[in-house]
């Protein structure tokens, strides 16, 4: 059996990237014109020729990483350059009928839906720059019931229609760490196919411990006929929301997403079998994760391989007076619980916070060594809705009775909680007195 090809291909430095790493992204001509050109040799060496992926009169739907509600200074969504490039590209090279580009953020309602999501992430705007012939709001679309086929976990789904409508599917992932996947790549990418419901359900579904097997589960609704990386100006660390910019200039692409996110991951210094997603996949058949069984060409893995800041999922003792109480829960209330105290540290003087608000207790899953006793006219945060199976569910209710006060989170996962849980500490640090301000 022949080896899957994925290429890596370097960009070379664009214009506008030291701008953008400084935080103001500003588009410049010659930066699409030097994209469209590297985009034509990654295709060209993955894949041979766009006309062998895209026939005559066939749509194309763009799938982008849209993530959540944020600007592209942020560096958690593609890079509007690569949108434009892409568009365009497709626009000029390809005899496809239409260009359409559409994704659903996976905070949906309570980070921004689709539509304005695309709008600060500068994504319409490049889109249509591009050419686009549609750009499309998946929420604000018709859903289609797909039993997924081999399935383990997920094996019922709201799809929506535009992705089973193209013809042929762009995957455009962006290259990135990510607290509950390790990284988030083409695989994870395909969160964006299925609805937010919120608190639970759908999205929400496939947050918890399971999540890398139900993106693989996902993966079998519809592999795409090419997975491209947006690998220009990539993110390391707390990602996929409070990560730091990392310039690689690279794009990476080829017509198995299993494998590009293996070389992509080989590429950001993991081991491939670390990421869940991948691991899972290849095991189940969808693809090949062995670095050494993947035809990589263009520029040589060793010379752009890159060791990331591994993201840290721990939100325990990360914030001083902030106390995590969470002795037995999955990663769908731990990471999330991780991702709002991140998002949290950078906009407040903790320290100040302390002082005027005092000590803040966040609860979830099981906790037999809790003391409510330790809550008493303190502020209590309550996550999840498993803590309510655990034989220490007396004394989380305890807790709450004795607290000052009791916010409740529910969900499994409650994703949203990186929004909100974040959200309601600053509003509690106002009304002590506070002032929000990021810190440097």
């Amino acid at each position: 059996m022949s080896k899957p090809k994925v290429a890596i291909v370097k960009t070379g430095d664009l214009k506008g990237n030291s701008e953008f790493l400084g935080g103001k992204f500003v588009r410049y001509d010659e930066d699409i014109a030097q994209l469209k050109e590297k985009i034509a040799e990654t295709i060209a060496l993955s894949v041979g020729s766009i006309d062998s992926i895209i026939k005559e009169g066939e749509t194309v739907l763009i799938k982008p990483n849209l993530a959540f509600q944020a600007p592209p200074e942020s560096f958690s969504v593609v890079d509007p350059r690569v949108i434009e490039a892409v568009v365009s590209y497709l626009k000029e090279n390809s005899k496809a009928k239409e260009v359409w580009v559409g994704d659903n953020p996976s905070l949906g309602q309570h980070v921004g839906k689709a539509r304005p999501a695309f709008e600060m992430a500068g994504m319409r705007a490049a889109a249509e720059r591009g050419g686009a012939d549609r750009v499309i709001f998946f929420d604000e679309e018709e859903l289609a019931d797909v039993a997924i086929q081999g399935a383990k976990l997920y094996r019922q789904a709201k799809i929506y229609k535009p992705l089973l409508d193209a013809d042929r599917v762009i995957n455009l992932p962006k290259m990135k760490t990510h607290l509950a996947g390790t990284v988030t790549l083409g695989i994870k990418n395909w969160q964006g196919i299925i609805p937010n419901v919120h608190p639970s359900g759908e999205q929400q579904d496939v947050h918890r411990l399971d999540l890398g097997q139900k993106c693989a589960d996902l993966l079998r609704v519809r592999e795409a006929d090419l997975t491209l990386v947006d690998g220009i100006i990539a993110m390391e660390g707390q990602g996929p929301h409070a990560g730091t910019p990392l310039e690689m200039n690279l794009l990476i692409a080829g017509s198995q997403t299993v494998a590009v996110d293996a070389v992509t991951a080989y590429v950001m210094g993991f081991e491939t079998i670390e990421v869940p997603a991948i691991r899972i996949a290849a095991t189940e058949g969808l693809g090949v994760r062995e670095i050494d069984k993947i035809e990589i060409v263009g520029t040589a893995v060793a010379e752009v391989r890159t060791f990331f800041k591994r993201p840290m999922n721990d939100p325990t003792g990360l914030i001083p007076g902030i106390h995590a109480i969470m002795q037995q829960t999955c990663p769908g209330c731990f990471v999330n619980i991780r991702g709002a105290l991140d998002n949290f540290n950078n906009n407040v003087d903790t320290k100040d916070f302390s002082g005027k608000v005092g000590d803040i207790y966040i609860v979830a899953g099981g906790v037999p060594d809790f003391e409510p006793e330790q809550v008493k006219d303190k502020h209590l945060f309550v996550t999840g809705n498993c803590w309510k199976l655990f034989p220490s569910k007396d004394k989380v209710e305890d807790a709450m009775k004795l607290a000052k006060k009791v916010i409740e989170y529910p969900g499994c996962a409650p994703v949203y909680i990186f929004a909100q849980l974040n959200g309601d500490l600053q509003a509690l640090y106002q009304e002590c007195g506070g002032v929000l301000c990021p810190l440097p």
